[in-house]
């Protein structure tokens, strides 16, 4: 059933790459010449709200112009609601991530794209991207279907055999049942996916999940996702003393590969020079330390 959902883009087929060289610095190798079996990278999801003024009610381009030198600072970047040209191209001009996708494909009746981009320096193997079946509201609720959401999986190979796929995504907004109906829809994918693509792999999802911890509409299908994708919260992992937040890392190992949170945070330099946010979301960050196994 999972394969339905992976058809090739018409940007990149799907196309596997020749994995390139971890940098020392980024991934603690001890030596070029070896394999390396450890190391770690940090992680950053951040959804910029990226809209145009007219929706946001502020200077969205100038708020992109401010974020773009912070996000230099990780290795791996998962942005959501990226989703105008002009705008991705403000954050992009400047960062040195080797691998950088844009989900830009937009859906027939959708105005606007998926918002999602991934920039890496990991060594990229394989690139996806799925759009979502469902959605709810176009001048109503939370005016979903004006986006064409999805999800985007970078597959990185971080030593010989061992895989990590990287998800990025923005579940459906709003706290309708029409909302509720298409979240659990995008899990089903999300799951199907992890599942089936990832199947034995090692996997990191971040992203806005629009998913309240301590909703009671919203914790059934926290812990349904959790328990049919194996996958583990990296705020709960690691005790964060702030739980149930709608952007988060969540994570799992392999036989291959072994991942633990080494950190988790709210990221403090993303606001303006009067103390303002630069997004109506703050920006989580995560160290992932791995090792083969």
């Amino acid at each position: 059933m999972w394969a339905r959902h992976f058809a090739p883009t018409s940007r990149r087929a799907w196309a596997p790459r020749a994995a390139v060289v971890v940098l020392c610095a980024t991934f603690a190798c001890a030596d070029e010449a070896e394999t390396e079996t450890e190391g770690s990278f940090s992680a950053l999801t951040y959804n910029v709200h990226g809209l145009p003024p007219e929706i946001t009610g502020d200077d969205t381009a100038d708020r992109m112009v401010q974020i773009a030198p912070l996000i230099n600072g990780y290795d791996l970047l998962a942005l959501q609601e990226d989703f105008l040209s002009d705008n991705h191209d403000t954050l992009t001009a400047d960062t040195d991530h080797s691998e950088q996708e844009w989900f830009s494909e937009i859906q027939d009746g959708r105005i606007y794209p998926s918002g999602l981009a991934l920039l890496s320096r990991l060594p990229l193997v394989e690139y996806w991207t799925e759009h979502y079946e469902d959605c709810n509201g176009l001048l109503d609720g939370a005016s979903d279907c004006l986006a064409s959401k999805g999800f985007q999986v970078m597959r990185f190979e971080l030593t010989d055999g061992a895989l990590l796929d990287v998800y990025n995504s923005h579940l459906e907004a709003g706290g309708s049942d029409e909302d509720n109906a298409a979240r659990e829809g995008h899990v089903d994918q999300l799951v199907a996916a992890m599942n089936g693509y990832s199947a034995g792999e090692a996997v990191l999802f971040l992203g806005d999940t629009n998913l309240h911890g301590g909703d009671p509409a919203d914790d059934p299908l926290i812990a349904d996702w959790l328990e049919q994708a194996g996958i583990e919260d990296a705020c709960d992992l690691i005790g964060c003393d702030e739980p149930g937040r709608i952007d988060r890392a969540l994570l799992r190992s392999s036989d291959s590969l072994s991942l633990e949170v080494g950190a988790w945070s709210v990221e403090p330099e993303f606001y303006d020079g009067d103390g303002v946010p630069l997004s109506d979301h703050d920006a989580i960050a995560v160290q992932i330390d791995w090792s083969a196994l």
